[in-house]
Parts: C-alpha cells; structure tokens; sequence
C-alpha cells in the first residue's frame, strides 16, 4: 500500500463533530469465532485476538469497560442481537448531544458472501448495514477472516473464496463516516500463527494500539498510523509463509479532515513505558523465554515507546546478523529504555542451531596449520585451507579445500613433497556465550606427488584417502566475523614402496592442528 493511501486514510471521520475526545462515548463489540462451517478447521486463537483488542481499548483507547463487548463463538443470531442492542445504546448517546465512535471487530472464518459462524451464516451485507446504518458518528469495522495448516494456518478442505471486500462497496460507495479494514486482499486468506498465538493482522494491529505505531510522537495512535504499521507489517510476517504473502486493504468515506484517534500510549494509566530507540525487530514474551508472546514490534529509524502491562517480560532484539536476549522488569511510573538493558548475544548461527535463524547462514573461512608428514623421512607439513560452512539447526556442514608443500636438501639432495586435498564433513556445534565448541568428523582424499632433485630417482604419487576426528573452539567477533582453533587426528592409507620393492599399505594417524578466522553471512 502506498504511503498517499494512508495519508489519505488519516484524513477519514466523515461526522465526527468538534467536541473534546473527553466526551465522546466509544462502544466496541468484539467477535472471536473458532468454530466455522462443517468442514472447515477450528481455528486456536481467534478468541485471543478478541481479548487482546479489548485490553488494549480499554486500557489505551478511552473505551469503558461497560461499553466494550467480546463474543465468543457466537451464532449469527446471537451477534445480530449484539449488534442491535449497542446501536440502541449508542442512540440514547445521540439523543443527549454527544459524540460515539463504534468500532466493530471479527476474527474467524468467512468467505466472500459470509461470516461463518459456527454453522449459521451472517451475511457480509447484513453485518455491514448494521454496522455503517448506527448512529455513531463513527463507524469502523475490522475484519480478520482467517482459515486455518501447520505453524501458519492455511487449512480448509474445501477452498471457497475468501473473504474479501465486495465490489458493489466500490461502486455503490460508503455512507459517511464509515471504514471498513480487512486482514487480506481478494484472493488472499488471512493466517493466524502458532508462535504469535493469534493471527498476524490482529497481533500487529494490537502492537500499534500500544504505542509502536505513533510516528508522530505526539503520544496518540491515529487510525491511519495504526492501519499502516499494522499492514507493513502483516506483509513482512507473511512473506515466507505456507499461506503466501497477505495485504491488508481498507475502504473509507472521506469528509472532513479530522483524524480517528484509537488509542492515547503517551498517558500514563496503570501500564509500564518501554523505550525501543534501536532499529530492528523486538519480541517480547511475558514471563519468561516460553511464555506468550504480547508484543512484536518493528523499529526502523524513529524510536518508538509501547505500553506494557507491568511485569518480567523475555525480550529478543533481532538484527541482521544476530539477536539479542534480555530479561527485564517493566515498572509503571518508571520509562524502561532498551537502550540501557545488559543484553545476552546471539549470533546469527548461533540462532539457527536454536531453530530461530529463520533462514541458512554461510562461513567463509581461512586456516593455515599443519600436520605429520604422509611419508617418512619428512617433518612437519605446514598447509592452508580455504573451507565453506552451512549452518542447521541439527548439524554445521564443512567442505575445505587444502595445500601443502615441505622439502629440504640434504648433501646436494632435495626431495619436495606437495600435497592437495579435498574434504567435506559434519560437526556438531554447543554455544557457550560468545565461544562455539564443536566436534565432528571430515572425510576426503589428498593428492600426494614427492618429487627428487639432484639425484635420479623416479617421480612418485598417489591419491591417499582420510579420516580427520578433530574438536574446535570459536570466539565471535562483531560483524559476523569470528577466530578459531582446530586439533584433531588424521587417519591416512597410505601406500609405500620399502627396499624389499614390495608394495605395502600403511595407515598412519597423525596429529593435526589449525588456526583460522572468517565471516558469517
């Protein structure tokens, strides 16, 4: 969505007067369904994205608790009935000269025609009537038509069209003061996700309402400042999903030049302040490493201050080529900055081999060291190595390319040997703080040509296959890059002409050590 459209967005509330914010009534109903048709999946947490739209209202968006009403699993019958009773409510509001605002939210599964609940059907057209036909001079619903498959639910065994904003909305146009947001555009269906423990939209569109999403700083979270963040959002989360990409649309009445403001972070009412002033993708989880998470939040320039129930929260800062972990106490009355907090890395392999990396991590490394020498009558071989790493979650997979050349003359005599060897294995990798402890095995097979000057004697070669057992320890560097060390034993068949002229194999297993750095990326 273009950065016009939601400049443009802002400018919606057709019919909201100019009294004070203080005496404007504001009515919320919330709908939850997990339950759809027959054969469609129950969907876990669309009763979750209800409740935490609510706490949000109510604790940040000047929504009463009395007016704010959640329904879980509902018939349609029973959502009409609702529905009914708070326009009734907001008309006595209307005939006493003051100003409502009613927003209207659903989570659960719908179709083009639809809302699905638990086997009865709402119409779109009908939910819409009541929506836009209230007295309220503000009217917003918000639509989360989810299906459900997997750690992203996509599911449905049977797959009708998913809910999408009906085209006669465009032609016939929206009465005034009315707007419409929807999770997905046509064609796409809405996903909920397993980690976020509700669905992307909603999850985003709750962490603007908290603050995240005030561009302005002026401590007021409008309407077009939370439909961007949340929309920007939702698309990055779902670009890798099974579901595919989903953009968020919205339809509006355009009169007036007010701004719809939903909700006020910067007054202190009960909750605790955070600072995000760092770019990057911050998540926090209440309680500890595994409890839920409440809050993800994408800072990309401006600093960025979010409100927080008070309490420990488990906080993970993720940057391109790392993460950073903290556990911290929010306090109310006391600004909590990130900025100050002693922060645990992560690097970015290290975060793979945990199952966060979210994608492969590569190593470019260079080791210059040495071993035993493959004949005998040689001393140490020094060498070098070029190797390329892939990092997974079970295993660090290795492919190494080597050289190595020693020689020395003894009475006018020199003997050379060269060496060049190509190998691949696997290690297992333990993180301790900054230092990775690693052991694994690497096979492969070394070209060894022994050559004679100063004498007659007959070139030799052979192609020698090995066996490396080896441990390495690595300390990470900032930027991805990082110095190691590698001891090891190196098995080697070996085939040898001795004085008889008869032919042996020998396997000789020799000690091995490196040194090297390199680059993650």
């Amino acid at each position: 969505m273009s950065r016009l459209a939601a400049w443009v967005l802002g400018a919606w509330l057709a019919m909201v007067p100019a009294a004070s914010e203080a005496s404007q009534a504001r009515y919320a109903l919330l709908v939850g369904a997990h339950k759809g048709n027959a054969d469609e999946p129950r969907l876990y947490f669309a009763g979750r994205d209800a409740e935490r739209l609510r706490e949000v209202l109510v604790t940040l968006g000047d929504f009463p608790q009395e007016n704010v009403a959640v329904l879980t699993d509902p018939s349609a019958d029973r959502l009409r009935t609702a529905l009914a009773r708070m326009n009734a409510r907001i008309r006595e509001e209307v005939a006493h000269d003051r100003s409502s605002v009613l927003l209207v939210f659903y989570s659960g599964h719908a179709d083009a025609e639809s809302l699905h609940l638990g086997g009865t059907l709402l119409p779109w057209e009908e939910l819409r009537n009541l929506t836009s036909g209230s007295s309220a001079a503000a009217r917003l619903l918000v639509v989360d038509a989810c299906r459900s498959g997997q750690a992203t639910r996509v599911k449905g065994t049977k797959l009708a069209a998913p809910f999408a904003l009906p085209p006669d909305v465009e032609s016939h146009g929206l009465p005034e003061g009315f707007a419409i947001l929807s999770s997905s555009a046509a064609g796409e269906s809405a996903q909920e996700s397993d980690t976020l423990q509700g669905s992307f939209f909603t999850h985003h569109l709750v962490a603007a309402l908290r603050g995240v999403a005030d561009t302005s700083a002026d401590g007021l979270v409008s309407l077009a400042e939370a439909y961007q963040y949340a929309a920007d959002r939702t698309v990055a989360s779902t670009v890798a999903t099974m579901g595919g990409v989903q953009h968020p649309t919205y339809l509006y009445e355009l009169k007036g030049r007010s701004e719809l403001v939903l909700t006020r972070p910067g007054r202190n009412q009960g909750l605790a302040a955070v600072r995000l002033e760092d770019a990057g993708q911050y998540y926090f989880r209440q309680g500890g490493r595994d409890g839920p998470m409440v809050l993800e939040a994408g800072i990309s320039r401006e600093a960025r201050t979010a409100r927080l129930v008070p309490g420990t929260y488990f906080v993970q800062h993720r940057l391109p080529d790392r993460l950073r972990e903290a556990r911290v106490v929010a306090e109310e009355g006391k600004p909590l900055a990130l900025s100050h907090v002693s922060w645990s890395v992560v690097e970015l392999d290290q975060l793979v081999r945990k199952g966060g990396g979210g994608r492969s991590v590569w190593t470019l490394s260079g080791w210059g060291g040495g071993a035993a020498s493959l004949l005998e009558g040689y001393p140490f071989v020094p060498a070098g190595a070029v190797q390329v790493s892939l990092d997974t979650e079970a295993l660090t997979l290795d492919a190494q390319v080597e050289l190595a050349r020693v020689g020395f003359t003894e009475e006018r005599f020199e003997r050379r040997l060269t060496s060049a060897a190509v190998r691949a294995g696997a290690r297992k990798v333990f993180d301790v703080g900054r230092f990775s402890l690693s052991g694994g095995v690497r096979v492969g097979a070394t070209y060894v040509d022994q050559r004679f000057f100063g004498r007659t004697a007959p070139r030799n070669w052979q192609v020698v296959p090995q066996l490396d057992t080896l441990l390495r320890a690595d300390l990470h560097l900032p930027r991805g890059f990082f110095v190691g060390g590698e001891v090891g034993v190196r098995a080697s068949r070996v085939r040898v002409l001795p004085a008889s002229e008869r032919e042996v194999v020998r396997t000789p297993v020799a000690p091995m050590f490196s040194v090297g750095t390199g680059l993650r990326w």
